[in-house]
C-alpha cells in the first residue's frame, strides 16, 4: 500500500508538463461597413448615388485597381464611378460611391452583393507578387431598392388632372391685350423701320451722283486758276483737299487729318486693294507737289487734276 501514490504522482506530473500552454493571440484589427442608398425607392430613369464605406486598420490593404472594370451591377447601368480613400490616424476610410440608374419594369430590385478583396498590409512586400499570398474577402450585402412606374393606376392618365393652383380665365384678358399691343409696336416699328432702309437706299445713288459731280467741278475750278500769282491757296493742296472730301462722304470716313497710309488703310475695308493703293500714290504726289513750292512745272498741275477726275470716275460703276 505504499506505493499506491506513486501513479497519482505521475498522472498530477504529466497533466502538468503535457498541457499545452495558451499563447495570447493579438486581437485582429476591426474592419467596420456601411452602405448607404440615397434613395430607397425611385422612378425609371432616375440617378441614384449608392455609397459603400469600409474603416479598417492600417494592417490592412484593400485592392481598388481595376474595380470598376471587375464590377457589376445589374440590372441596374452604371453611370459614375468614384474612389475616394482617406488615412486617419492608424486608420483608413475607404469610401466607393456608385451613380446608379434603371430603366427595367417597376418592381423590387436588388443590387448585387460585391466582394472587397485586402491583403494585410507588408505581406506583399514580403511574398514578393500578389498572386503568392491568399486573399481575404469582404463581402458586401446586397441591397434592395423599389423601382417605382410614374404612370397612376392602371396606366391610362399620365399626371392627376387636378389643377394645383387655381387661376381664373378673368386674369387672363390684360396680359393678352398687353401683348397684343405690344405686336402691334413691334410689327409697326419693324414696317417703318423697312421703309427708311429702303428710301436710304434709293436715295443713295442721287448722293452719290451729286458728291461725283460737285468733286469734279471742284477739280476744275482749281484747274482753271493755275499757278496764277496772288492766288490765297496752293493749287496742289486744293486738289489735295477736294480729293480727301470726296473720300469722307464717299466711304464716311474722317479723310482729312489722315496720312496717305493712313487713307489707304481705310479705303481697304470698304474698296478694293488697288484703288486704295492708287489714292495712296496720288496724296503722295499731292504733298510732294506741295512742299516743292517754286522747283514744280505748271504742266505738273493739270496732270494731277487729271488723275483725280480718273480717280473719281472710276468709282461711278461702284456699288454703293
Amino acid at each position: 500500500m505504499r506505493y499506491v501514490w506513486i501513479p497519482f504522482l505521475c498522472l498530477f506530473f504529466s497533466l502538468g508538463w503535457g498541457a499545452p500552454q495558451s499563447e495570447e493571440e493579438e486581437p485582429s484589427s476591426p474592419i467596420d461597413l456601411v452602405t448607404l442608398l440615397s434613395k430607397t425607392a425611385i422612378y425609371v430613369g432616375d440617378v441614384f448615388e449608392y455609397r459603400i464605406s469600409v474603416r479598417h486598420s492600417n494592417e490592412f490593404s484593400f485592392v481598388t485597381q481595376e474595380f470598376e472594370e471587375r464590377l457589376v451591377v445589374r440590372p441596374f447601368e452604371l453611370v459614375e464611378f468614384r474612389i475616394d480613400q482617406k488615412v486617419v490616424g492608424e486608420e483608413t476610410l475607404l469610401d466607393l460611391v456608385l451613380t446608379l440608374v434603371c430603366y427595367e419594369p417597376p418592381g423590387v430590385m436588388e443590387i448585387p452583393s460585391l466582394n472587397l478583396f485586402y491583403y494585410p498590409s507588408g505581406s506583399l512586400s514580403q511574398a514578393g507578387t500578389q498572386q503568392d499570398i491568399p486573399a481575404r474577402v469582404l463581402r458586401v450585402p446586397s441591397q434592395r431598392i423599389q423601382l417605382q412606374s410614374t404612370l397612376l393606376g392602371e396606366g391610362d392618365r399620365l399626371r392627376d388632372p387636378v389643377r394645383l393652383v387655381p387661376f381664373p380665365r378673368s386674369n387672363l384678358i390684360l396680359p393678352v391685350l398687353s401683348a397684343g399691343v405690344l405686336l402691334l409696336v413691334v410689327a409697326g416699328s419693324t414696317i417703318v423701320g423697312v421703309r427708311y432702309t429702303r428710301q436710304k437706299q434709293d436715295e443713295q445713288p442721287d448722293r452719290l451722283d451729286r458728291l461725283r459731280e460737285e468733286t469734279l467741278h471742284s477739280l476744275r475750278q482749281v484747274q482753271q486758276k493755275g499757278l496764277s500769282e496772288g492766288q490765297d491757296r496752293d493749287p496742289y493742296l486744293e486738289v489735295s483737299k477736294v480729293v480727301r472730301r470726296y473720300l469722307q462722304y464717299r466711304y464716311d470716313f474722317l479723310s482729312q487729318a489722315l496720312t496717305p497710309e493712313e487713307v489707304r488703310e481705310e479705303l481697304l475695308g470698304s474698296t478694293d486693294p488697288e484703288f486704295a493703293s492708287q489714292v495712296e500714290t496720288f496724296l503722295e504726289l499731292c504733298d510732294r507737289l506741295f512742299f516743292e513750292g517754286a522747283n514744280r512745272p505748271a504742266a505738273n498741275l493739270e496732270d494731277l487734276c487729271s488723275q483725280a477726275v480718273n480717280l473719281v470716275q472710276s468709282r461711278s460703276l461702284e456699288s454703293p
